[in-house]
């Protein structure tokens, strides 16, 4: 008769947990879920493709009809969403705590898609301004006080009144949020949509029809990966005296990838910094920085840079997947050059503004994102289906601070809609942002994720 081994090893085996075997087969059905309806809304044969606007404009105005005249809101997902501009009905927007409570900033009104000049460009700062942005970011203290209690300004001599107001809004669990230049978070976004021009010699040059909405603008160096699909420039701004990094994100035709790298979507990779040594981030988002040309690239730029400007400040920015990459690469350059002393004495300054990016990293990450970079601001859109993903219960968390823009049916309003932003809490995961408009954790628009802050996030026929 055989004698069962009692060896070390032998009783060091055990079956899986019945808790364990639930856990992973949840993870295996949400991957499955996420895989599926990201193949159906990012294929580029899907109704929303930019080349088909005109279609999908008529879509959204059909849709919104149908759906605010029941005076609500349906969260649930449908296979239509993707290609829909979402526009929160009066009555379902009551329902999300953050716009009922605050802080907001107004922005300037605009129907459907932004209005173009006649030669495909997009209008230039200065006029968008002037239809409201202007009066909300440079007004005097006296006209903001005379808005609403909750509205909040953008000027860079907030009045103690207005922070003690925006204090009150934001809750007393909630630090008072930082002061959003909004004037700058507007001129970001162009930057990151001048990124999707196709032509990286007009962009070098800064001749591209999109170029022209920024002027002033000195780029340094333009960088086109063919291996890995990806473009991105730096330069030196002077008006914000400040050295620029911009990453574009995945281009259009290819966002069928993003679902095929699902399976793969875990904080799987430790970012090499040991004072944080539980910081592990989505080994993709880092291969794309690393394994291509955009990190020596960029390395070799800055650092030509600030020897040409000494006391500069960095800003990183960067839409949809170039989100992640802006968040790498500033906080590999903040490392980088903590101990160089900037323009105020202290160690460099860095900003970085995202639209639509996804999570990158786990908590430890965003504590250390958080404890580094000095000016963060996230943007997100309605129901865009990118911030929802990688989801939470993989491990991963967004970076603080978001601001959700948020379009609300108003038929007093131009053009019917009401547009905001607003200033979320500082844990990165606000549950009355953007998570609060999502189905299971899990938003469906991709229509949303083309358009921030009024601006093309895409390329189009017009572009350079």
């Amino acid at each position: 008769m055989l004698a069962l081994s009692t060896s070390p090893s032998a009783s060091a085996l055990r079956l899986p947990s019945l808790s364990s075997l639930k856990l992973w087969r949840e993870e295996q059905r949400a991957e499955a879920r996420q895989e599926v309806l990201l193949h159906e809304v990012l294929s580029p044969l899907s109704e929303w493709h930019p080349e088909r606007s005109q279609a999908t404009d008529s879509i959204s105005r059909a849709s919104a009809a149908a759906g605010h005249s029941a005076g609500a809101l349906s969260l649930a997902p449908s296979w239509r969403d993707p290609a829909v501009e979402t526009v929160f009905s009066a009555d379902a927007a009551r329902r999300f705590p953050r716009l009922a409570s605050g802080p907001s900033l107004p922005l300037a009104p605009w129907a459907g898609r932004p209005a173009q000049d006649g030669d495909g460009s997009l209008p230039q700062p200065e006029e968008e301004m002037d239809g409201g942005l202007a009066d909300t970011t440079r007004g005097s203290a006296a006209e903001a006080e005379a808005g609403s209690s909750s509205t909040t300004t953008a000027t860079s001599g907030t009045s103690a009144t207005t922070t003690a107001t925006t204090a009150e809004a934001v809750g007393a669990a909630d630090p008072p949020p930082p002061e959003l230049d909004l004037p700058e978070a507007l001129l970001a976004g162009r930057l990151a949509s001048i990124a999707y021009c196709s032509h990286t010699d007009l962009l070098a040059a800064w001749n591209c029809s999109r170029c022209a909405d920024v002027p002033g603008f000195s780029p340094y160096r333009v960088v086109y990966d063919a291996v890995w699909d990806l473009v991105a420039y730096a330069g030196f701004y002077t008006p914000w005296r400040a050295i620029v990094l911009v990453f574009r994100g995945t281009d259009s035709s290819n966002w069928g990838q993003w679902a095929e790298n699902m399976r793969a979507w875990r904080t799987d990779h430790m970012y090499p910094e040991p004072g944080f040594p539980h910081a592990l981030i989505h080994a993709g988002f880092y291969t794309l920085w690393t394994g291509s040309s955009l990190q020596t690239t960029f390395t070799a730029a800055v650092s030509e840079l600030v020897a040409a400007h000494p006391g500069a400040r960095l800003v990183a920015i960067g839409h949809s997947m170039g989100g992640a990459l802006a968040q790498l690469a500033a906080l590999e350059v903040k490392l980088a050059y903590s101990n160089v002393t900037g323009g105020g004495g202290g160690p460099m300054h860095a900003t970085v503004y995202t639209f639509g990016a996804p999570r990158v990293g786990n908590l430890a990450y965003q504590q250390l994102f958080n404890s580094f970079i000095d000016v963060s601001w996230r943007f997100t859109h309605n129901r865009d289906v990118v911030p929802s993903v990688p989801l939470q219960l993989m491990g991963f968390q967004h970076v603080a601070r978001e601001v959700w823009e948020v379009d609300v049916d108003d038929p007093g309003a131009a053009g019917g809609v009401e547009r905001k932003l607003l200033i979320c809490d500082g844990s990165g995961e606000d549950p009355s942002c953007h998570n609060s408009a999502c189905y299971l954790g899990l938003c469906t628009s991709v229509a949303d994720h083309l358009v921030y802050l009024g601006v093309h996030m895409y390329q189009d026929s017009e572009e350079c």
